[in-house]
């Protein structure tokens, strides 16, 4: 809104600047509009192609035409042919859409960053939603829990690599990455943790988000509260391209008794 109204002033200074230039009001705020709009698409698209890939495939196509038509109506009507407008305007139509699919696909093969999570300055996930996994849940509660720093880097592994827990007890779990790579920590049942690799073969799977996942860029970390609600054998792996078959893999111990330290 902000935008349009900045446009529609600026034009609107341009015509009693320029009066000589054949444009009634009303043709100054509709063309005003639609290219205000068509602006904000395709910047706007471009800016956020990496958040959601899908949806910015389209609106910057249909932004960069509502441009286009606008800028004829404004300065090209009945100086520019429209037959040339017309070829013109298709084949950098036609650049502008085939980009943005290339783009798409490329997001779909490689994902964004770990897989679609969005990551800031060192901070912390507390998600309170229920895990697909049927024995653990998201911890809810906000008291003073244990700590399990997993540190990765370049090396494709995570130290410590097996570390106990006790059944029903809450951790925070923080993901460090040290190296110059993107890394992310995926926890379950070995079994579960064997289907997601399964699934990250598929590119339609890609740029999936799951509640027993974190992601860390180089330099940064990311961690989130966790409660393993029955005793048994966990799985922990890191699925960025190449990393999981590359030996970046775990194992939590989650125990019975009230003891548990870590390796």
């Amino acid at each position: 809104t902000i935008g349009i109204a900045i446009y529609l002033l600026s034009g609107i200074l341009e015509k009693i600047a320029n009066p000589e230039k054949n444009h009634t009001w009303t043709n100054l705020l509709a063309i005003g509009i639609i290219a205000s709009i068509g602006l904000g698409f395709f910047t706007g698209g471009l800016q956020h192609f990496p958040d959601s890939p899908a949806k910015s495939s389209w609106v910057v196509p249909i932004g960069f035409a509502m441009s286009l038509l606008a800028m004829y109506l404004m300065e090209g009507k009945g100086v520019v042919k429209v037959k040339s407008v017309l070829t013109y305007g298709a084949a950098s139509l036609t650049v502008v859409t085939i980009l943005s699919v290339m783009t798409l696909f490329y997001f779909d093969e490689y994902g964004t960053s770990a897989h679609g999570h969005s990551h800031g300055e060192s901070h912390a996930h507390d998600h309170g939603q229920q895990n697909d996994a049927k024995d653990s849940t998201i911890a809810k509660n906000e008291a003073t829990i244990r700590e399990i720093r997993i540190v990765v880097d370049n090396q494709m592994r995570f130290t410590p690599s097996n570390w106990n827990v006790n059944a029903g007890e809450t951790v925070l779990i923080a993901l460090d990455n040290q190296g110059q790579i993107d890394h992310e920590l995926v926890i379950g049942k070995e079994k579960e943790i064997l289907a997601h690799a399964k699934e990250m073969l598929s590119p339609s799977k890609k740029g999936h988000q799951h509640t027993n996942e974190i992601s860390a860029k180089p330099g940064q970390q990311a961690s989130f509260k966790w409660t393993f609600k029955e005793a048994g054998q966990y799985a922990m792996a890191c699925f960025e391209p190449g990393h999981y078959e590359a030996g970046m893999k775990g194992v939590i111990q989650v125990i019975a008794s009230h003891q548990s330290h870590q390796h």
